[in-house]
């Protein structure tokens, strides 16, 4: 039970809950928020002019100066300034043939170089499509990054490092394309340095932005390719410009800004070449006029100290992350009271998605949140795809309790299909795409004969007798197999159970059984909690054979396996495994989630040895 639950929470400004339900003969039923959408810009473009406009002086971007001892600090560019660099790359990008036909692929970390080229391709009327860095750096074969190339026929390509990306380059036929760098010139038939690119801006980027409509497309955003390859998601300037304001459509915004004292500010490290960090972080900051971070680190061994040094320099109003982030951010939290301190003293709300979170973790950070603050402070979670701009639905009111996805927001329709004993969801609305890019096949599978967008996800209500209370992620309707008994097995479901019942010390799973007698997993360790179960400095492969590790889930599943007796939950064994998944191989999205089917294709070998007799490190049978 909660040791917190009756402790107050900080104020969020929520508008009331406004539900519309519409319950038909055959089961189906359609949720609609019930509150308006409040009035977006005809594109992305719109928000960058009117703070430009309105608070000229205000940051904007700001991020660490890249590996220079000399400039310590944050390089920041202001919304006048990134306005001016935006329209000037825009002149650049018309002057060399921009438009909807020759798009940009970026090959770049977040930067504010990134974000520069990306809203100054789409000013210019080129798509951007942003690609995984992974895909060029990380993968042998690039076979990928060649599939983007061809689909996406990019006319201009921006490394920001040509040196680094020059191997990427290489594979690519580059004849009659044009290479924009931040640093360090590629050897590649024609190149130019971003500084030298900038153009002058004149009448002809004011015509380029006065013909951006909300159908034109703005980005090709690429799927994880969980199942094949990855398919661009068509995502126009409407879908990109609705969706923010939907997010800001259950907010009380006047309210908002009186309690955090001004603009909104984030610090953030999700990837700008997925869109929960493209869309629903950096653009949707630059909607609300916020203030916007760039965090260089993540929740991994080598780059956490640089997400905590961020965190504890700047505090924030409002701070999204994936759930692994949080389980590393919860740790630091208990062992460092500076960080604490300035972490909660603007914060008002804090939301995750991408992954299930287990309750032990808004536990701990709930703890320390009161300890500090004397206050709770809201921690829900959002839902979404790239096919949907992404946020779909999320929790806006205070919450206490993890697995939620909320319910729709305004600007949507969420139509439950019954499918067995479950609801499939699907979606229809403003930020839902038009489709494929050059996939018309793709295209007319993922839609219904409504137009409705089938997202594979199936959820249920929370209480089937207050809909209010919201919708639970209910597994993947496509991840459902049978046990040899035929006994059916919702992977997602059993997968959220296993890794909220481990306490922190899986990170993720990879749920197996199909054919087989039970259920067995392929477990991930999150190695910052590991460690400190174990100790410091002791590496994964250590960690999986670590005898302390074993005990304690050994311990913590056989107390799952007691509450889920029945096949169709219990687990049977586990094979922990000495190696991370890789995103360049397609087993884990950029935002954490695995991708069941295809790691279990590439551990197929390890699939083979969790379910035989032989003794393997790691190995735990129940």
């Amino acid at each position: 039970m909660s040791t917190t639950a009756h402790i107050p929470f900080r104020e969020v400004p929520y508008l009331p809950l406004k539900l519309k339900m519409d319950r038909r003969p055959d089961g189906t039923i359609y949720l609609d928020s019930g509150q308006p959408l409040k009035a977006w810009p005809p594109h992305t473009l719109a928000p960058l002019v009117k703070w430009a406009a309105e608070r000229p002086d205000q940051i904007w971007l700001a991020e660490r100066w890249p590996e220079d001892p000399s400039q310590p600090g944050w390089r920041e560019v202001t919304y006048a300034d990134g306005l001016a660099h935006v329209k000037r790359l825009a002149a650049a990008f018309l002057s060399e043939g921009a438009g909807q036909d020759a798009p940009v692929m970026i090959l770049s970390k977040n930067s504010i170089d990134n974000a520069l080229i990306m809203y100054g391709a789409m000013w210019a009327g080129s798509p951007a499509v942003p690609v995984t860095p992974a895909y060029a750096l990380l993968s042998q074969d690039l076979v990928r990054l060649n599939y983007i190339d061809r689909l996406t026929t990019p006319k201009f390509i921006y490394v920001e490092d040509g040196a680094e990306y020059q191997r990427a380059l290489s594979a690519m036929n580059l004849e009659g394309r044009l290479v924009i760098y931040s640093r360090n010139a590629p050897n590649v038939p024609r190149a130019v340095s971003l500084e030298d690119f900038a153009g002058q801006a004149g009448p002809a980027v004011d015509a380029a932005y006065a013909a951006l409509t909300p159908k034109a497309v703005a980005k090709y955003m690429l799927t994880s390719g969980s199942t094949g390859e990855p398919k661009a998601v068509i995502n126009t300037h409407g879908m990109i410009a609705a969706n923010s304001k939907m997010i800001r459509s259950v907010w009380d915004e006047d309210r908002l800004n009186e309690i955090t004292g001004g603009p909104q500010v984030m610090v953030n490290f999700l990837p700008w070449s997925h869109t929960y960090g493209a869309n629903a972080i950096l653009h949707n900051m630059l909607d609300w006029g916020g203030t916007m971070y760039i965090d260089q680190g993540a929740p991994t061994p080598q780059r956490l100290p640089e997400m905590l040094r961020n965190l504890k320099e700047i505090p924030t109003t409002q701070h999204t992350t994936v759930p692994q982030a949080w389980a590393a951010l919860a740790t630091a939290l208990e062992q460092d009271a500076e960080l604490a301190e300035v972490f909660f003293s603007r914060l008002t709300s804090m939301a995750y998605g991408g992954a299930a979170m287990g309750q032990d973790i808004y536990e701990r950070i709930q703890v320390v949140a009161v300890r500090v603050t004397g206050q709770r402070i809201s921690l829900s979670a959002g839902y979404g795809a790239t096919e949907t701009a992404p946020t779909a639905s999320n929790v806006h009111w205070p919450n206490d309790r993890m697995g939620l996805i909320g319910l729709p927001l305004p600007g949507n329709t969420f139509k439950l299909v019954p499918a067995g004993t479950k609801l499939e969801l699907r979606v229809k609305g403003v930020n839902v795409t038009p489709g494929y890019f050059r996939n018309p096949e793709k295209t007319a599978e993922a839609f219904d004969e409504e137009g409705f967008y089938r997202l594979g996800d199936a959820v249920k209500f929370v209480d089937p007798a207050n809909p209010e209370k919201g919708l639970a992620f209910d597994g993947r309707t496509v991840e459902e197999f049978k046990l040899a008994s035929g006994t059916w097995v919702s992977a997602g479901a059993v997968r959220m159970a296993a890794v909220t019942a481990s306490g922190g010390i899986l990170s993720d799973a990879i749920v197996c059984g199909l054919n087989r007698d039970e259920i067995g997993l392929l477990g991930f360790l999150n190695e910052a909690f590991c460690q400190r179960l174990a100790g410091a400095g002791q590496s994964l492969d250590d960690l999986v054979r670590h005898p302390g590790i074993e005990a304690a889930l050994r311990t913590a599943i056989a107390a799952h396996n007691k509450a889920n007796p029945n096949a169709a939950a219990r687990i049977a064994r586990i094979l922990l495994q000495p190696l991370q998944p890789r995103a360049d191989l397609g087993e884990i999205t950029e935002k954490g989630y695995i991708n069941q089917s295809r790691t279990q294709e590439l551990r197929a070998d390890q699939i083979d040895t969790l379910y035989s007799n032989a003794p393997v490190p790691g190995k735990i049978l129940f």
